[in-house]
């Protein structure tokens, strides 16, 4: 199989505001890649949504617009969604990362995406641009990557898209940043964001966004909450 892995990232720099990030990514196969993109994009003119889809964007205008994009993912068997969510205290950057933050954050990246490689099959990695400090990131992670699934697994590219042209990515946008608003308890009761993530959680089943998988095995809507000692 061949699959194309969106990713984005919230809450990636440290504040007391922003105790937790999310890492997220979409997973679907590369031959419904054309179809679910056009799939979406009606979804979202339909909606009378123009524009880019973000989280940042929910409103109570739009909400009954959003929780259907929420529904065409959950609706889509073929697309699977996987975040990790790290505490920002925890990170040793000193000790584990040499002092370069920005290293650990790729670190985190590696570890996202390594776990759901599977043997024999082909990965188109798009990772939403980012400006880095240094201009090897993208390549060093490629490298990393590639040697921990040598001869089972292979990456035909890792690159860096923009997620306002971009309609999938922002479907990961939306999931992403309502998995770091719960984790950092930016969620107030009866406003859109809040109701939102609530539609999320029931339509995985688990209720909450705040609770995380027990493992990082591939699912539907994976939480994993990477444990730093």
């Amino acid at each position: 199989m061949e699959y194309v892995v969106y990713c984005d990232e919230s809450r990636h720099e440290a504040s007391t505001e922003h105790p937790y990030m999310a890492i997220g990514s979409l997973w679907l196969p590369r031959d419904q890649k054309d179809d679910l993109t056009k799939q979406f994009k009606l979804l979202c003119r339909n909606e009378g949504l123009r524009g880019e889809v973000k989280w940042n964007r929910v409103s109570k205008k739009y909400l009954t617009a959003y929780k259907h994009l929420v529904d065409f993912f959950f609706n889509q068997e073929s697309i699977r969604y996987r975040v990790i969510v790290v505490e920002h205290s925890k990170i040793d950057v000193e000790k584990y990362h040499g002092g370069d933050r920005e290293l650990g954050f790729y670190k985190f990246y590696y570890l996202l995406l390594k776990q759901w490689f599977e043997n024999n099959d082909e990965y188109l990695v798009l990772l939403d641009f980012k400006k880095n400090k240094g201009s090897h990131r993208y390549s060093s992670l490629r490298r990393h990557l590639e040697r921990s699934v040598q001869g089972k697994a292979w990456i035909s590219d890792l690159t860096v898209i923009d997620s306002s042209e971009t309609p999938l990515a922002q479907l990961c946008d939306l999931l992403t940043g309502a998995v770091a608003a719960a984790w950092c308890h930016d969620l107030v009761s009866g406003r859109p964001k809040s109701e939102l993530a609530q539609h999320i959680g029931e339509r995985r089943g688990g209720g909450s966004l705040h609770l995380a998988n027990f493992n990082a095995q591939p699912s539907k809507f994976n939480i994993f909450n990477i444990s730093l000692k």
